[in-house]
């Protein structure tokens, strides 16, 4: 069956049901032969023109799904929402199934996929020629022996592999693999393409009255209700594939919390118990009587001791914080993350002082303005938002900017935001939102972006391995730190300037000449991925924030771990300095903001 049949059998799988009564028989194999001749007086009919719309929702998928590929451009700006909204969702899926390995995770998959897709259409495999009218009614009239909704959604999983074996076997390897992807941990979802055809057939049957009325299918008009009920299911579709892995990590934190929990109770009880059956122990014979049983296991249960007294814990988030800023005079803290809502915190009183609602999704970047008035914010809902800090109030909110990072620059003019899938940074007027400038240079997503304390430099770190060192007057790209072998998470400037401070996966914090390019030197500590980097005011420590619970202090120029702080239960997302350098604040998948006490013994 040529590319087209298939995704015709795409568009049209969903009326089956519809047919078999149509044609008065059951959905069993029996009534295979019977659709069939149903389907193809109806294919056959060229007054329908069902082969046109066929062809049309066909060259429309291809075509979304390569605008998704290549990013956005001035070519979609006319398009319909839903259009956009898909070949976002798109975008992220795709992100998502390299992040956990369902795809390639190298940053040359999708610019194949794109090369891949261009070809093919150049050599007309996509849509050439019509689908036999014939084998098409063959092919969807096979699909009533599928009676339950389980076993029809495997056969057209099938009809994705056999495209997905055609594709290979026609040089497209990338393509392939794109084209069978499955999603994580939802046996509910239909292939890409199905998804994409359905759709805009529906549009063409929707817009051509004498399709809709010769077609006469009975599930003709639930066509759109049953499979993607415009803009709002299709994007809801794609992003419970990004959001498995963020629901797994949870369950397995959860998991691991309430058996923790389970545990010390345990401890607790058994230590009770000792105590009544062995009367009031003196202290001292209280050691010696547990000190091979029950406090060795406390001792291990407990989360490590360094630096004590505990942290100063706040808390009201109801997921974990992902990010976090200090006011400049060092009386408020925000903070914000999974529950979508930013926190404004007093430091002073250690208290809360209100909630700020209006993001959609995560919560990953926030940053004061030079006076402390103002607070930006950034999302996963593609926005950066601007709120009054002190009145509690969204200001401005830029639409489809970013993902991830934000930053404001010194003069609190003007900010910057990483790229909207497409590795640019565009810097803009935080009062109308202009756009002001725009640079390229990232292959994959910005996860990072800092300006210098003059606001003449900017600082861009991206999963394309790359930090990206920029002059802002001009506008042009001075030094490329490149990383071979680990995922970027952090990036920051030290206050004079003079070094670049980043971390990633490998655990590893690096320190680099700004002017060189020159690695200078690591910090070795962390025994698993490294979420944040963050220098002191006066530049002499710096602060990280790691998967494996802890937030680490270093001092600079011995480099050495000076403090390590373990109380978290879960990785620890995210830190930062108090302005007079006393104290580091984190942030992590507990849900709780933790200040650290740097003078505490």
């Amino acid at each position: 069956m040529r590319v087209l049949a298939r995704l015709s059998v795409f568009a049209l799988a969903p009326l089956v049901g519809g047919v078999c009564r149509a044609a008065g028989v059951a959905a069993a194999a029996e009534g295979a032969s019977a659709v069939a001749r149903f389907l193809s007086d109806r294919l056959s009919d060229q007054s329908l023109r069902v082969a046109d719309a066929l062809r049309d929702a066909a060259d429309r998928a291809w075509a979304t799904l390569d605008r998704a590929l290549v990013g956005d451009s001035l070519l979609g700006i006319a398009d319909r929402s839903e259009d956009r909204v898909f070949r976002e969702q798109v975008r992220l899926f795709v992100f998502a199934a390299q992040s956990d390995g369902r795809a390639a995770a190298d940053p040359t998959f999708v610019p194949r996929c794109r090369d891949e897709l261009t070809a093919a259409k150049a050599a007309g495999l996509l849509a050439g020629g019509d689908a036999d009218p014939a084998a098409l009614a063959e092919g969807l009239g096979s699909l009533t022996r599928y009676d339950e909704p389980t076993a029809l959604l495997a056969a057209q999983w099938g009809v994705a592999d056999a495209l997905s074996a055609d594709l290979v076997a026609a040089g497209y390897p990338s393509l392939a693999v794109l084209v069978a992807l499955r999603p994580s941990g939802d046996p509910t979802a239909a292939p890409l393409l199905a998804v994409a055809v359905r759709y805009y057939f529906r549009r063409a049957v929707e817009d051509d009255p004498k399709l809709f009325q010769g077609l006469a299918f009975a599930q003709l008009e639930r066509l759109g209700k049953a499979q993607e009920d415009g803009a709002a299911q299709l994007a809801a579709l794609m992003s419970r594939y990004v959001e498995r892995l963020e629901a797994r990590l949870g369950e397995i934190k959860d998991t691991a919390l309430t058996t923790r929990a389970e545990v010390r109770a345990l401890v607790a009880a058994i230590g009770g118990q000792l105590a009544v059956g062995n009367g009031q122990l003196a202290a001292g014979n209280r050691h010696d009587a547990l000190n091979g049983d029950v406090t060795s296991v406390v001792a291990d249960l407990s989360p490590p001791t360094p630096h004590r007294p505990p942290p100063s814990t706040l808390s009201v988030h109801t997921g974990a914080v992902a990010c976090l800023a200090v006011s400049p005079d060092g009386t408020r803290a925000v903070s914000g993350g999974a529950d979508r809502g930013i926190v404004v915190w007093d430091l002073v009183a250690r208290r809360e002082l209100r909630v700020m609602p209006g993001h959609r999704d995560r919560v990953c970047c926030l940053a004061f303005s030079p006076d402390g008035r103002r607070v930006l914010s950034s999302s996963l809902d593609q926005t950066v938002r601007l709120w009054d800090v002190d009145a509690g109030l969204e200001l401005k909110c830029f639409d489809r900017q970013t993902n991830r990072s934000a930053a404001f620059a010194p003069d609190g003019k003007t900010a910057l935001c990483g790229a909207l899938y497409d590795g640019k940074l565009r810097l803009f007027d935080v009062t109308t939102g202009k756009e002001l400038r725009r640079l390229p240079g990232h292959t994959d997503w910005v996860v990072g972006v800092a300006f210098a304390a003059d606001g003449k430099l900017i600082l861009s770190g991206g999963l394309d391995k790359t930090v990206k060192l920029w002059d802002v007057p001009t506008g042009r790209l001075l030094r490329t730190f490149t990383l071979r072998n680990t995922i970027l998470s952090s990036v920051a400037f030290s206050p004079d300037g003079w070094r670049v401070l980043s971390a990633g996966a490998d655990g590893l914090v690096r320190a680099w000449d700004t002017f060189t390019g020159q690695e200078l030197f690591r910090l070795v500590g962390h025994t698993d991925a490294v979420s944040c980097v963050v220098p002191s005011p006066d530049g002499e420590l710096a602060a990280s924030a790691g998967h494996d619970g802890t937030v680490r202090v270093w001092n600079l120029s011995t480099r050495k771990e000076v403090k390590k702080f373990a109380w978290h239960t879960g990785n620890v997302l995210c830190a930062a300095f108090a302005p007079d350098g006393a104290a580091v604040l984190s942030g992590g998948d507990d849900g709780t903001l933790r200040v650290w006490n740097l003078d505490a013994r």
